[in-house]
């Protein structure tokens, strides 16, 4: 065929791309164009390779065949990504890769939040019924020293805290939370058995702990300090979970593939999550340090945005990152 027939033929893609693309050197793009064809993005971007492939075999113009790569590379960029620096492929891992990797890891993810919400409802609902189960479980020592951080009546409720206190405690919160949340990931090496305990136990604790709060009278100040960093910190924990799930039941069900195959494979993808769960960590930190020990405050104000943190989260990783064509 020659180079006239061939352009001829294949002009009207060309000229569609070129318009889908823009002409900016990053293949800027229109929103309305592309919410309507980026569908179809991924199959003319193979036949665009596919005619770079036959121009070069034929020794076309070397117009023509700068005009293919070029087209070729922008489309590559707008599909892939482009390598930009770290901030770039940082901002890309949070308004897109982290959440469509989590939706596209739904089955362990559900499974986390299952064992973690679930017995953590189950321990609320069961401590409230009987009160005195926290008492058989934790001990008389351990339940005193929680009613005493929650008690109405006590001073620190009603003094505001120095700046370098919330800083400290930002750092505190850090730590425990961080700890809390990399011995769920890392127990999931023993086949997911250990990241399977961790929520467990964990859903049984905060469960035990809430239940005798609210009984022994301190859900005036429990349930607002929590509402607020409940959403980030609980959800955090049950991605470290996930992750550490997705590592060890490698090993257990590797499908097709070899066991080391496919530890390498899901621990990749567990590093991933487990990325997005320790920032969710370090902002829940932040919340709890400098919001949610806030005294100016009314308990209508803290709940309020508790349930907006919690809708944040759900649209997050429900909605945000569908416009990447990969997913």
């Amino acid at each position: 065929m020659k180079q006239s027939q061939f352009e001829k033929r294949h002009k009207k893609l060309w000229l569609e791309m070129e318009s889908l693309l823009g002409s900016g050197p990053k293949g800027v793009i229109e929103a309305k164009k592309w919410k309507a064809k980026r569908r179809e993005f991924p199959q003319k971007y193979r036949q665009i390779c596919a005619q770079l492939a036959v121009a070069r075999d034929r020794n076309y113009s070397v117009t023509l065949i700068q005009k293919l790569e070029n087209l070729t590379l922008r489309s590559h960029q707008l599909l892939y990504g482009a390598r930009g620096g770290t901030k770039v492929r940082v901002i890309k891992y949070f308004l897109n890769d982290f959440p469509a990797l989590i939706r596209k890891e739904w089955k362990v993810v559900s499974l986390s939040c299952v064992l973690l919400f679930g017995f953590m409802g189950l321990m609320i609902y069961i401590s409230m019924q009987n009160p005195h189960i926290p008492y058989m479980i934790l001990g008389e020592d351990s339940l005193s020293r929680m009613e005493s951080m929650y008690d109405p009546g006590a001073s620190h409720f009603g003094e505001a805290r120095e700046a370098e206190s919330d800083i400290m405690m930002w750092a505190h919160y850090i730590n425990n939370n961080v700890g809390i949340d990399f011995a769920c990931f890392a127990s999931g090496i023993f086949v997911g058995i250990g990241s399977i305990f961790f929520m467990v136990f964990n859903g049984l604790y905060i469960g035990l702990i809430a239940g005798h709060l609210t009984n022994a009278g301190c859900s005036s100040t429990f349930w607002p300090f929590v509402s607020g960093h409940s959403a980030l910190e609980l959800f955090a924990a049950a991605l470290a979970g996930a992750a550490g799930m997705k590592m060890g039941f490698s090993l257990l069900m590797p499908g097709r593939r070899t066991r080391s195959h496919a530890f390498k494979e899901d621990s990749i993808v567990a590093a991933k999550i487990l990325y997005g769960a320790a920032t969710m960590t370090f902002l829940a930190a932040f919340i709890e340090a400098f919001w949610s020990s806030r005294v100016d405050l009314t308990a209508g104000i803290k709940y309020g945005f508790g349930g907006f943190m919690w809708l944040i989260v759900f649209w997050y990783f429900c909605f945000c990152g569908r416009n990447d064509v990969t997913e």
